[in-house]
């Protein structure tokens, strides 16, 4: 899925191609879809046809913004107005917007291929009086196109999330105090859009928690001041480094762990320069973590003391965490002394995840 880096490069991208620029024509219905082609998708579009028409026809973009996952075009009726609607998109999973004549943006987990116009699987297209275009592409159809008002920051959905690591970051004692206030894997609380911060999903988690040296199952509230201090930092360093680079992965530092997290696995562990990465579930999503460099809550260094036959025990538990057994996953009995929360956490809100 689309998380934070990758939603600032679309917002980027629609900022440098859309606005200033009056839609001069639109469809929205499908095209290069197959079967789908013609069909107006209300499963991807969360108004009808006609309201979309009316908001975005002759409309002005004099805005291109994002909150966490969220992006949304401002609308106006004349290039001095103020908006009178905003186009609100999220990508979902394989959700991209591309610009016509401009190179796609590059996404890891999936591309899009623009080489003959509209792109596969074009849901909705803009163009515009500058003889440009913009399309909305999602394959696998879980991208949301709405329509809010013309300040949408004061209405559902965005007025229901966190505070954004990248455009007003929480100061770094609110966001220790806040995140030693949920009891459950430090993962889960970072995975809420609503809870801590908005914009983290599957890998930035992951990558955030590597670089902090703590453990996805860790507690939060079992969570020391130095851990809760790491996590910040990370969180902010991961963010800003990852939307430097346009969420381009090539261009990612070569000490990240998202080079090695692609392995397909669910389970089980493979042999990286960084050390032994484990994969195990973790807040309802695989999780990658390397248990030699990562611990759990404060106090428990002595788990990651090299055992007698040469394995740390840091490992050992996570070969351990990944071993499933009748009824789940096989846990240590001294997981809730060391601070961690079950290695796969029941009844994970993915709704709140994919705001």
């Amino acid at each position: 899925m689309p998380e934070l880096p990758e939603a600032e490069a679309t917002r980027r991208l629609l900022a440098a191609t859309a606005v200033g620029r009056q839609v001069r024509e639109l469809v929205l219905t499908d095209q290069r879809s197959g079967a789908r082609d013609g069909l107006f998708d209300d499963r991807v579009y969360a108004s009808s046809a006609a309201a979309f028409a009316s908001a975005l026809g002759g409309a002005f973009v004099v805005g291109a913004a994002r909150r966490g996952k969220q992006l949304w075009l401002s609308l106006a009726r004349s290039a001095a107005a103020p908006p009178h609607a905003a186009l609100l998109i999220h990508l979902g999973m394989t959700g991209a917007c591309v610009a016509r004549g401009v190179r796609p943006l590059r996404f890891a987990s999936f591309r899009v291929e623009a080489s003959v116009w509209p792109p596969r699987h074009t849901k909705l297209e803009l163009r515009l009086d500058d003889g440009g275009a913009l399309a909305y592409a999602d394959p696998r159809r879980l991208g949301r196109i709405a329509l809010a008002g013309g300040e949408p920051l004061g209405a559902a959905p965005l007025a229901l999330l966190a505070r954004d690591p990248l455009i007003d970051p929480p100061a770094r004692a609110e966001f220790g105090a806040a995140l030693r206030r949920f009891p459950s894997a430090v993962k889960a609380v970072l995975l809420d859009q609503r809870r801590l911060v908005c914009g983290v999903g599957n890998w930035v988690a992951d990558e955030v928690l590597f670089h902090a040296r703590v453990l996805p199952s860790a507690r939060a509230a079992a969570l020391s001041d130095a851990q809760c201090r790491a996590i910040h930092e990370a969180l902010l360093r991961v963010c800003r480094e990852a939307c430097e680079c346009e969420a381009d992965s090539s261009r990612f530092p070569a000490t990240w762990l998202f080079h090695h997290r692609w392995a397909r696995q669910t389970t089980g562990s493979i042999d990286s320069p960084l050390g032994r990465i484990h994969f195990a579930t973790v807040a309802g999503r695989t999780t990658a973590f390397v248990p030699s460099v990562q611990r759990g809550a404060e106090g428990c260094a002595e788990r990651n003391a090299p055992s007698r036959g040469g394995e740390s025990k840091a490992d050992a538990a996570g070969r351990a965490a990944e071993t499933t057994h009748k009824g789940g996953k096989r846990k240590s009995p001294s997981r809730e002394a060391c601070g961690e929360a079950s290695v796969r956490t029941r009844g994970s809100k993915r709704r709140c995840e994919a705001l």
